[in-house]
């Protein structure tokens, strides 16, 4: 599996370009719901992440993005899924409801999730563009207050071995909508006119017990290729977790950041994990920019409770 994550990683290196219209994450490694509907229900219990992202951070209008995801297995086969987000961008603001539905079959030592999702995705524009010239008079600048939505459809196969190694390809935005909003007046200068592309995923993690089974020291490669098969991005990420408590690493988004990683799983609270990244911008972005700031919460508990022990006791002894 290995020589599998490290195969992808060099196939997609030389198709790096940065031109994605979703939203972008450094612990992509506990945001799988949002990019793969077949990952519902894959921890086998219930499970709500919330994520909240400042990118290229000294720029005004910078990137600011907060998601929300849950799901659960039911009937140890049916995955369910909820993921809300909201990006925004300068006068540009996205937001994304959908569900998501995976069916779950047991392939050799692991799992396969077959899933399928179905939301809303909204795109709105606010009046407190700064520029120059007046944008007035350009056409292609929405007026503030233009808004559209459209239904968006997506699909997702992923497969996994607990504590071992996950795999999963996923496609979304399907149906490659045109948001469309006419301009006051009815005139073509300052409408909204936004057409989605659709985009592909590909995902890939492998945990390595470097203690020899004991679980002490685990090291944790994965890789995150994403494209709209105009421009691709790739994530290629290493985290070590020391004895199940605490992990740190680091991440290499080609040619745009480097990100180190940090966090915590609190004893107190089983399944309830907290985590942070920080990007440092490589690219031209960096001279003028403080980088990216990322913070993660994520629980995971089980749905059903064990069975209680019951003790059978003879009369004779009571």
């Amino acid at each position: 599996m290995k020589k599998y994550i490290v195969s992808a990683a060099l196939f997609f290196t030389g198709m790096v370009a940065f031109a994605q219209q979703d939203a972008q994450f450094t612990q992509n490694m506990f945001n799988k719901l949002s990019v793969n509907p077949g990952y519902a229900g894959a921890n086998g219990g219930i499970c709500g992440t919330f994520l909240s992202r400042t990118q290229w951070t000294g720029f005004d209008g910078h990137p600011s993005t907060n998601l929300f995801s849950v799901d659960a297995l039911l009937f140890s086969k049916h995955g369910v899924g909820l993921t809300v987000f909201q990006d925004k961008l300068g006068i540009e603001t996205s937001l994304v409801a959908k569900l998501a539905y995976s069916y779950h079959l047991t392939l050799g030592p692991g799992s396969l999730g077959i899933g399928v999702e179905g939301g809303y995705l909204s795109k709105s524009f606010g009046s407190d563009f700064i520029a120059v010239d007046d944008p007035n008079f350009d056409p292609s600048i929405p007026n503030g207050g233009t808004s559209a939505g459209t239904f968006d459809l997506g699909m997702g196969l992923y497969y996994n071995i607990p504590n071992k190694m996950y795999v999963g390809i996923s496609t979304l935005h399907l149906t490659a909508s045109e948001l469309q909003d006419v301009a006051d007046g009815g005139t073509g200068t300052g409408a909204l006119n936004f057409a989605q592309s659709r985009h592909y995923y590909i995902m890939a993690g492998y945990d390595w017990d470097m203690s020899g089974g004991a679980q002490k020291w685990v090291l944790k490669p994965s890789i995150l290729a994403k494209t709209d098969a105009a421009s691709t991005q790739l994530d290629i990420n290493a985290l070590v977790m020391y004895n199940k408590l605490v992990w740190g690493g680091v991440s290499y988004r080609i040619e745009d950041a480097i990100a180190v990683l940090a966090g915590v799983n609190i004893p107190q609270l089983p399944g309830l994990k907290i985590g942070a990244s920080y990007d440092i911008t490589m690219s031209s972005l960096g001279d003028h920019s403080s980088g990216s700031l990322e913070f993660m919460v994520k629980y995971c508990t089980n749905i059903s409770k064990p069975a209680k022990r019951e003790v059978y006791h003879s009369v004779r002894f009571l």
